[in-house]
């Protein structure tokens, strides 16, 4: 799924969040980069659309509507409220997302969390981590001028009525990254587990290592000019040099106690361990940094885990290494043999059944070892691919020489069978998809449905009907809401039970 990020502004300058969203900032310090000029540089591509207001009056109408309901008058006042969507940068490529489709994407998702309120919907494709991925910016005024249906999740009566503020919530975050990440599959976008982090960078931490690396190039530029040469180029916050010690002594060490010993003696960095959990405190530093804030594979039981796996690579490294060169002489040598004798046949007697070349998939797939982020970090592990890919080259020549697969036709063959039996199944997958997806839709709108069926009943045989909608609005809404869909989909029949489901 995209990544939603929230930003609370109290800033009574309307006319600013239009600009960021225009010209190009400076990233360090968010101020206007001007031309040679001194005018203001326009981005190079954005898409800028209003949504209950004009968006080139987006200020004045906001100010408009603040006069009416008499609220941001204070400076404590939250006036703005920020959303940003990241896509993945791998969406530009695979599914081919496009800055076009990304705004309109961003103006169904504001029209649909965030009715009532005068927007600017703004995407843009030149993110500022260097990734180049596509984003959508929702600003919104806090406050609401339009009545509301509420929206399904916990909210506030006030929640949903014009002249109050909107509410950012951690339940409402919640409802907005699960209804973000269902929207993205819809679309065919790419899903990232953000429960999981291998190196959990803040946005603090970013920025802090920009402003230090800044700060250590312009200290290098002074000593080239004298004639010095720096003693480090790159900057590392105090987090990165946690972590860079950390994997360095989890490629040496056998055993949990050699790992803090190392960790204390060569590094300063004592272990500390609380409720299961493992945390880092630095010389010089009074309170521990958790395992969680550096990232997953800094936790405990990545830990061990990584201990235990480094300890049998290194165990089992130089025996596998001594046989492997020998193996491997032998190995090619006959292999050669055999495929030129396979080419002198023209006429191949033992031909394999289709069924057999399928434990092809049984042989394992290689890892780039280039592209592999986790090897760039670990040497232990770059040696442990580097062992694995033999393996898995020494199988798989050995399975194609010994079926007479070296001409590459009957993998040709199977391949395009495979890819046609592939594309069958992926679209009976979607199918599937679906049918369980509509599964899914009928059985929340009966469960809806029958729990508010009886605060229902209490209204349709009370009295005062008037002042028990009020009090019973949003029971009644999901109950109504669910009942119009019901109907569209089984029309007069009987509702079925939900038990039909199970």
């Amino acid at each position: 799924m995209a990544v939603l990020k929230h930003i609370a502004s109290k800033n009574a300058d309307y006319t600013a969040a239009e600009q960021y969203l225009i010209f190009q900032h400076d990233e360090s310090n968010g101020k206007l980069l001007m031309d040679e000029s001194g005018y203001a540089m326009l981005r190079e591509k954005y898409i800028l659309q209003g949504i209950n207001c004009d968006a080139s009056v987006f200020a004045a109408e906001c100010r408009k509507a603040n006069r009416k309901y008499k609220k941001n008058k204070s400076e404590k006042e939250i006036k703005t409220h920020h959303y940003i969507i990241s896509f993945d940068p791998e969406d530009k490529v695979e599914p081919g997302l496009t800055i076009e489709k990304a705004q309109e994407m961003g103006m169904a998702f504001a029209a649909e969390h965030f009715p009532g309120h005068q927007m600017l919907v703004c995407a843009h494709e030149d993110g500022h981590n260097g990734t180049g991925n596509i984003h959508v910016h929702i600003v919104l005024n806090s406050l609401r001028i339009q009545d509301v249906e509420p929206l399904p999740y916990r909210q506030r009566r006030c929640d949903c009525r014009a002249g109050f503020k909107h509410n950012c919530t951690k339940d409402f975050m919640r409802y907005l990254r699960n209804d973000l990440m269902e929207f993205c599959r819809e679309q065919g976008l790419h899903q990232v587990d953000l429960n999981r982090s291998n190196r959990r960078v803040t946005n603090e931490e970013y920025r802090a290592g920009q402003r230090g690396q800044e700060t250590l190039d312009r200290e290098n530029e002074v000593l080239i000019q004298k004639g010095q040469k720096p003693k480090r180029t790159k900057f590392e916050t105090e987090k990165e040099k946690i972590r860079q010690a950390i994997q360095k002594a989890v490629a040496v060490s056998h055993s949990p106690e050699e790992f803090q010993k190392i960790l204390q003696e060569q590094y300063g960095i004592q272990v500390k361990e609380s409720r299961g959990r493992w945390s880092y405190l630095p010389q010089g530093r009074s309170k521990p940094i958790t395992g969680r804030k550096l990232g997953d594979d800094f936790e405990k039981e990545a830990i061990l885990e990584a201990i235990q796996r480094e300890r049998i690579v290194i165990e089992t490294e130089g025996s596998l290494l001594g046989a492997q060169k020998e193996n491997m002489l032998t190995f090619v040598h006959s292999g050669q043999k055999l495929a030129t004798e396979i080419k002198a046949d023209s006429t191949i007697e033992n031909q394999i059944e289709k069924s057999d070349l399928r434990e092809v998939l049984n042989l394992g797939q290689v890892i780039n070892l280039e592209e592999n982020k986790k090897a760039k970090n670990s040497e232990a592990y770059a040696r442990w691919i580097k062992i694995h890919n033999l393996k898995i080259q020494a199988k798989t020549f050995s399975f194609m020489s010994e079926h007479g697969l070296l001409t590459g036709t009957e993998l040709d063959e199977e391949y395009a069978n495979l890819t046609d039996h592939f594309r069958e199944c992926r679209m009976q997958v979607k199918e599937r998809e679906k049918e369980l997806k509509e599964v899914n839709r009928q059985l929340r709108l009966l469960g809806q449905y029958f729990k508010e069926k009886v605060v229902y009943g209490e209204y349709y045989h009370s009295g005062k009907k008037p002042a028990f909608r009020e009090a019973h609005q949003a029971e009644l809404s999901l109950y109504e809401s669910a009942s119009k869909e019901l109907r569209e989909i089984f029309g007069e029949e009987k509702l079925p039970s939900i038990k039909v489901f199970n």
